[in-house]
């Protein structure tokens, strides 16, 4: 008899994986939060300047390195978001992914898998743009006929 995965066991599981989430997400956001503060730092140069620390690396970078830093931290303490990530870790166990790890499945019947599901999306993509291309003309026709 299978036995079930509590939300508390579910959460001991996925406690590294969602940690590791939000320092991956502080880092990502670093790299935006780090241009809009050197922009700010540049324009505002006369009354602020942005000094190179120990001659190595400018303060708007240091800045934004602490922000996002504190941003995962508190994305870590705070319940709500760490529960919300924690349900997106258990649902995505509950998924049915098309290969798991230990299947004997040849690479041959992979690759034929793949490229089905490549051309359905590529068709799916056309005949979506398709639709959106005579609505939109239909529209255009409609407003200059009207306007």
């Amino acid at each position: 008899m299978a036995k079930e995965v509590t939300k508390n066991q579910a959460a001991n599981v996925n406690d590294k994986n969602i940690k590791l989430t939000f320092v991956v997400a502080g880092i990502i956001a670093w790299f935006p939060v780090s241009s809009l503060l050197l922009t700010l730092f540049d324009l505002s140069a006369q009354w602020v300047p942005n000094p190179k620390v120990m001659g190595m690396v400018y303060l708007s970078n240091i800045i934004s390195g602490l922000i996002c830093a504190g941003g995962a931290y508190m994305m870590i303490r705070s319940e709500a978001i760490y529960q919300f990530t924690n349900e997106v870790y258990i649902e995505l166990g509950k998924v049915s992914w098309p290969f798991k790890q230990g299947t004997a499945v040849s690479n041959w019947e992979k690759f034929r898998e793949l490229r089905e599901s490549t051309l359905v999306v590529l068709f799916s993509i056309v005949v979506l743009a398709f639709v959106v291309g005579i609505i939109d003309t239909v529209f255009q026709i409609v407003m200059n006929t009207v306007f």
